[in-house]
């Protein structure tokens, strides 16, 4: 048994096909948690989770880079004409139906994006930190974790750390009983630390299985601090990597993380799922 805690299998680039990769995360004995980019996405996870209830669980969330302006994906929506950026202010009244779904297990992705391309200036740095903070308390409000994303870059054209900025925001909810992953985790090692500190899991894609800039820190981390994940479609592993990510894949996460840390695939298996299980109250 494995757990995909990132997945966005509500996005329409599965939607031709949805059966059949359904089929596959099953055989593979994967179970899944699709988190969401805007209100849109959201709203179709939690629809999807009910689709699929016992295999697909949802997250809900606003990701940082839908918080400033319009942004098309065509992995999300197919058509650019009918896709929606709603909910970029972010109001709590029209959100907390969703967190309080039960089908939703946490609230993400949510989180800092200060990727270079978009030219993250102050003022929408700030405003990315506002909405996450609105997010942080009503995931305390619903009891529910949260599932951070979280991408250094530059603000106002000067590098800056987006996970220092995260700890250093998380640290003020964590003694009121925030808990929570790092989805694909990408800092450094006294990062990865820190966030274990405040109980906080790291979480791994596809990238780990062609990219070696983490594994010293999987290495060192306790198994009881990671999760699996394919952040699906995106990050692809070895021996798919070109291809369109999906859930069933994350049994190649599993087996780096095996291979680096000395462990069996079947430990890594059934410790990598109890996390989850504990984090987001699954039942399966």
């Amino acid at each position: 048994m494995l757990v995909d805690i990132h997945a966005h299998i509500q996005f329409d680039i599965f939607a031709a096909d949805e059966a059949d990769i359904i089929t596959r995360s099953k055989n593979e004995g994967v179970y899944i948690v699709a988190p969401s980019t805007k209100l849109t996405t959201s709203r179709k996870a939690v629809n999807f989770a009910r689709k699929h209830k016992g295999l697909v669980f949802a997250a809900v969330g606003l990701h940082p880079l839908y918080v400033n302006g319009a942004l098309y994906d065509p992995h999300e929506e197919i058509d650019p004409q009918t896709a929606s950026v709603s909910g970029e202010e972010y109001d709590v009244p029209i959100w907390r139906p969703l967190a309080e779904d039960p089908s939703v297990v946490a609230l993400g992705e949510i989180g800092l994006d200060y990727i270079k391309r978009l030219a993250v200036g102050h003022e929408e740095r700030r405003r990315q930190e506002e909405i996450l903070r609105r997010q942080l308390q009503l995931a305390l409000d619903v009891q529910k974790p949260v599932i951070l994303h979280c991408r250094d870059g530059e603000v106002a054209g000067v590098k800056r750390n987006a996970h220092d900025d995260m700890l250093a925001i998380i640290a003020e909810y964590v003694p009121q009983g925030l808990r929570g992953v790092s989805h694909c985790f990408s800092g450094n090692k006294v990062q990865a630390e820190e966030y274990m500190r405040l109980g906080f899991g790291l979480s791994f894609t596809g990238l780990v299985t062609y990219n070696g800039a983490w594994d010293k820190i999987i290495a060192g981390a306790p198994l009881e601090m990671l999760f699996t994940e394919t952040d699906s479609p995106y990050l692809t592993p070895v021996p798919h990597r070109g291809e369109r990510n999906e859930p069933a894949y994350v049994r190649f996460v599993a087996e780096h993380i095996a291979k680096v840390k000395g462990l069996s695939l079947e430990r890594v298996s059934r410790q990598t799922a109890f996390n989850a299980t504990m984090l987001f109250g699954l039942s399966i």
